[in-house]
């Protein structure tokens, strides 16, 4: 049994990343596979411990994906893997960590682990400090919608929550709004989710219905709103007052289309609690590997760590990586 051994795994659209954690936070031996060369995890897993000459039996793993965590059987929320904790447990000989992607690119934003943190309203000059007390939404908008609340409390201790907040039911509040609404359920849509609105491209068909803006710009600008909208839905939810964090390639859109603005006016068009909405910071997430870093952090917050670790633990992340071809 080689207790010691720390493993982090992470899986998104296309693709899984594996690496050895040693020396603290030093992720070893990265490789990232595309996940259609393999029928399951479990070959995924054997694979790399062949390529590494390193035993899963005994080693902590922490595992990211894409989907709920909740249950003994884990459905990936794209792709057609079904992971089984049971098995997880046969391959480790102890229960594998799990969390969601966003809860992962948390953990990765609370340990320093290689993000970058721009501010995108006057009250974000300065890094938040996830170490003293307060609460932050982080807020994936890629592919679909992810959410999670990043949780201080006032001795320190951290929480990182898992919501699925994007599959809420979107609510319309502008004539453009209903009107969107209006496109989805003439598209055969009975319920239409924040995630279907938020992750709409500016040039899909649905745009070409009654109502709608015809410029890309303009629609890049009512997306914008209804992300910083939903954003702001997100700190009234969880009473995260101490500020909001965004990423995902539809966040990089808007950035680019410089709709910011945009954002900022949907995130504090609120009639409640309007004082404590305009004083929230907001800022913009980005980095590489951040799924994957933030399993390393994960293990060092949610497994026990020996005395030789907790000496040789760094406060960033090095990476050596040997992508497998």
């Amino acid at each position: 049994m080689n207790k010691q051994s720390r493993l982090a795994v992470s899986i998104d659209d296309h693709e899984i990343s594996l690496a050895w954690v040693e020396h603290g936070r030093h992720l070893a031996y990265l490789e990232k596979f595309p996940s259609s060369q393999f029928s399951t995890l479990t070959d995924a897993l054997l694979a790399y411990e062949r390529s590494t000459r390193k035993p899963l039996l005994g080693a902590t793993c922490a595992l990211a994906v894409l989907g709920v965590t909740y249950g003994e059987t884990i459905m990936l929320s794209r792709g057609s893997w079904a992971i089984s904790r049971e098995g997880l447990r046969s391959l480790f000989g102890n229960d594998v960590i799990v969390i969601n992607n966003v809860a992962a690119c948390a953990w990765a934003v609370i340990g320093g682990a290689g993000p970058r943190l721009e501010g995108i309203s006057s009250l974000a000059a300065a890094a938040p400090d996830f170490h003293h007390g307060g609460r932050w939404v982080l807020i994936n908008v890629n592919e679909g919608v992810g959410l999670a609340v990043i949780d201080t409390d006032r001795r320190g201790d951290i929480r990182v929550l898992e919501c699925e907040m994007g599959h809420c039911g979107f609510v319309a509040s502008t004539k453009e709004d209903d009107a969107l609404a209006r496109a989805f359920k003439a598209k055969g849509h009975k319920r239409i989710s924040w995630e279907m609105v938020l992750t709409l491209s500016p040039d899909d068909p649905v745009w070409s219905a009654p109502g709608l803006p015809t410029t890309r710009s303009q629609r890049v600008a009512i997306l914008a709103r209804l992300i910083g909208s939903y954003a702001s839905d997100a700190v009234l939810a969880y009473g995260a007052w101490t500020g909001a964090v965004v990423t995902g390639k539809h966040i990089s859109k808007m950035m680019a289309e410089s709709a910011q603005p945009s954002f900022n006016a949907g995130f504090e068009n609120k009639s409640k609690f309007g004082r404590l909405i305009r004083s929230t910071p907001r800022w913009r997430l980005g980095g590489q590997d951040l799924m994957i870093a933030g399993c390393a952090i994960a293990l060092d917050r949610l497994s026990p760590m020996t005395e030789t670790e907790a000496a040789q633990e760094v406060p960033f992340i090095e990476t050596v990586q040997r992508i497998a071809c």
